[in-house]
């Protein structure tokens, strides 16, 4: 997933460089991919980092874990700089907009958001995802991420209309229609991402890193399938029988994975001194750290606290 957020940023801050400030429609698509990636991206972390401490048991919740902290520093990021539902509704409103403008005979749409032309103009057939060979191409996967957002977000819009139909204002049938436009909304972004991510194995690199990239590309991008398994099932991009491909497909590419894991992490180059974690350091000898991390507690200086001839010897030995 890290990756995934890396080169995506990556696409974000190339496109922003090279986008013309005189060009009014682009800089709206790029204000709503913006928007809708931060609340994405930020949620997908803070996620992620809770992820990793149920995985490490009760020491996750240790502070010589070093997730506790990282959780706390990272969780307000769903909030400072723009709360995430507030900026998913941003990016909704465009989108909406976007259907609207097809709707009304407008032929072109900025790149960021063509594919909900070629869902509404019919101009491209649904990417169905019928067989384990297509699952494991990166192009047919990325146009099913395609074609259920376009589901998502053309589903938000029919709900406007249908609010306005009952005679609803425009704040209220907005306010009503809330769920539909951020679900629709964090489908975008989530198209954005495996986008972005999939990008990077068009770029020219060693066959071997190429390899690698391309695992950890289909293994983010079907385990967010099977994360939302429920939204490819509806707009028809997935079988219930291909389903099982993908979870079959999963557990193929951890094994085939796991023995580059340590090389993958390596490569971010965290110090020992910024992650300061007795389970996360670079030689791995945990259980020596725990113990000197323990040994370390004031708590441990002596055999038996203060606290205890203070406060639990009275009671312990009292008559009552």
């Amino acid at each position: 997933m890290a990756h995934a957020l890396i080169f995506t940023g990556q696409q974000m801050a190339a496109q922003f460089k090279q986008f013309s400030p005189s060009d009014i429609e682009e800089l709206k698509e790029i204000h709503c991919a913006s928007s809708c990636l931060k609340a994405t991206c930020s949620q997908l972390v803070v996620q992620g980092i809770e992820m990793c401490r149920l995985a490490c048991g009760g020491h996750g919740y240790s502070q010589s874990c070093g997730i506790a902290r990282l959780y706390a520093r990272s969780a307000s990021v769903e909030i400072v700089e723009g709360e995430n539902h507030v900026l998913w509704l941003q990016c909704a409103r465009y989108l909406v907009k976007c259907v609207g403008m097809v709707k009304a005979g407008q032929s072109s749409l900025p790149a960021g958001v063509q594919y909900l032309q070629a869902w509404l103009t019919c101009d491209e057939s649904i990417s169905v995802l019928n067989n384990s060979h297509l699952i494991k191409d990166v192009s047919t996967l990325l146009k099913a991420f395609q074609c259920r957002a376009a589901r998502l977000v053309s589903s938000a819009f029919h709900e406007l209309s249908s609010q306005f139909s009952q005679g609803l204002s425009q704040p209220e049938a907005w306010n009503s229609s809330h769920a539909w436009l951020i679900r629709a909304a964090k489908a975008h972004g989530e198209y954005l991402i495996v986008r972005g991510f999939a990008d990077i194995l068009n770029k020219p690199m060693a066959s071997s890193l190429k390899e690698v990239l391309h695992k950890e590309v289909l293994l983010y991008t079907l385990w967010r399938i099977e994360q939302c398994s429920g939204d490819f099932l509806e707009t028809i991009t997935l079988t219930p029988s291909t389903l099982q491909d993908i979870h079959s497909l999963v557990s193929e590419l951890l094994t085939d994975l796991r023995p580059e894991a340590v090389r993958i992490v390596d490569a971010f180059s965290h110090h020992d001194a910024t992650l300061r974690s007795t389970l996360g350091s670079y030689d791995g000898d945990v259980y020596r750290r725990l113990f000197e991390w323990a040994k370390n507690s004031p708590l441990n200086k002596q055999q038996v606290t203060d606290g205890y001839y203070k406060h639990l010897r009275g009671l312990l030995k009292a008559k009552l």
